[in-house]
């Protein structure tokens, strides 16, 4: 089945390469193709197993046996070689063994951590999609804020060239100009060797066509974290960030460990029961006095009639000495249960810091997409008058060009806030433990539609 899935979506993913997606789309790509991913889920169905191989020791245990061998006897003159089958069953169900009733405890608990990993494996994959896409766009304005640049830089380098011929700049100024244009093909070579950097990171992601890529709406949507308290939030996370609640589960698996230790201290008890049925012998050869062959069954120590064995009841183990292995044992397993303590600790430690700064940057984040807005209008306003200045003559070139310069670089920076903040929500989101199809979508309203 994962198999057809995973044909269904490059099948899938190879007709949507003609046209844009969106964020929401890349990230179901990336659940049935990111190998990662599917990794994880795997790793998930082993572990539910866990929880069975251990309740199966506490279950009734049978075996059955057979076996047929060549006996040879000698005894008042007579030599014989017989066969003769055996078979038997055994049966042994545990009544009290403590590591066995802990090792099932632990496999539950092991269970709980390979779902709530695979989980948490869904909802990161969100976030390094998230990252991915956001990357590809961010490279994508970069690589064409440098581009409009060096073409600005290089009408002022022609224009620079044509007024030295004429007489009306130095060499300086040419040389100037000359180097500005240098730098930015330079710069424009290195943002190329990064959009297909960031490109490639995608592709591997996702399966997808990067270059197919839908980019943001012109107005996405600027909303402040619900609730506006960064307590509240990381009081959500601390009962909800799925990275705290494998820890904890780790901790009580390593608890279970101390006990599966201490139970070498302690007996176990079994019931036991078991038949043996060993059947007629056949005689392959027999050798002596004719009189005594024919009473080759009378004659003592002959086992060749037929015969069964039972027997039933309860059996006590008790360890006395195990020169001190399983004392160490205990203090190696409690060693390791403070350490997955502590592991917890910082866990959440890393979490309420985390959330702590992701907050902010979703709350600031509205205020600062804000301002990049208006420092974008500005550039705009002041690279018209500029413009307008240079064809009436109070502006030249240099002018011009710092003015293009500026609002590139201002425009770069205003998308590049508008994804930090977005990432940010993804991030406060999954911190939170809150990753879901709804809020998928309300992240995905962000992106331009294909009809746009």
């Amino acid at each position: 089945m994962k198999k057809l899935l995973l044909i269904l979506g490059s099948f899938a993913g190879f007709n949507q390469c003609a046209n844009a997606y969106d964020l929401s789309y890349a990230y179901n790509q990336a659940l049935i193709y990111n190998a990662d991913y599917l990794k994880q889920i795997a790793s998930t169905d082993a572990s539910q197993e866990q929880k069975n191989i251990a309740r199966a020791q506490l279950l009734p245990q049978i075996n059955a046996t057979g076996n047929i061998s060549e006996n040879y006897f000698n005894g008042s003159g007579v030599t014989a070689y017989y066969h003769q089958p055996t078979v038997g069953v055994q049966l042994q169900q545990t009544i009290f063994d403590w590591s066995k009733y802990s090792n099932f405890s632990k496999g539950k608990y092991a269970a709980q951590v390979g779902d709530l990993q695979l989980n948490n494996a869904k909802q990161q994959l969100l976030v390094t999609v998230s990252q991915a896409y956001f990357d590809v766009l961010y490279a994508q304005d970069t690589l064409t804020s440098i581009t409009k640049t060096k073409e600005a830089l290089e009408k002022q380098m022609n224009q620079a060239k044509k007024s030295f011929e004429v007489g009306t700049v130095t060499i300086a100024d040419v040389n100037d100009a000359q180097a500005g244009y240098d730098s930015s093909s330079a710069q424009e070579i290195q943002a190329t060797n990064d959009l297909i950097y960031k490109k490639n990171i995608f592709q591997n992601l996702t399966g997808l066509d990067p270059n197919q890529i839908q980019a943001l709406d012109d107005n996405i949507q600027l909303v402040l974290p619900n609730p506006q308290n960064v307590k509240n939030w990381a009081n959500l996370a601390e009962s909800g960030n799925l990275n705290i609640k494998i820890a904890d589960k780790q901790v009580a698996m390593a608890n279970q460990d101390v006990d599966i230790a201490i139970s070498g201290h302690l007996p176990t008890v079994n019931f036991v029961a078991g038949y043996n049925y060993t059947d007629t012998a056949g005689i392959d050869r027999v050798t002596g006095p004719e009189s005594q062959i024919n009473n080759i069954s009378n004659i003592a120590g002959t086992p060749i009639s037929s015969y069964g064995v039972g027997s039933a009841g309860v059996q006590v183990n008790l360890p006395i000495y195990s020169g001190g292995g399983v004392s160490a044992q205990v203090r190696q397993a409690k060693a390791n249960y403070q350490a997955s303590q502590q592991q917890l600790v910082s866990v959440e430690r890393e979490t309420d810091q985390d959330v702590q700064n992701t907050y902010w940057q979703v709350q600031n984040g509205v205020s600062l997409v804000k301002a990049q807005e208006t420092a974008l209008k500005s550039a705009k306003t002041k690279l018209d008058s500029d413009q307008l200045g240079y064809q009436v003559g109070v502006r030249n070139s240099v002018d011009l060009v710092n003015s293009q310069k500026n609002y590139y670089q201002t425009y770069q920076t205003y998308q590049q806030s508008r994804y930090q903040y977005l990432l940010a929500r993804v991030k406060l989101q999954y911190l939170s433990g809150n990753v879901n199809d709804n809020f998928v979508k309300t992240i995905n309203t962000n992106i331009k539609s294909n009809s746009q």
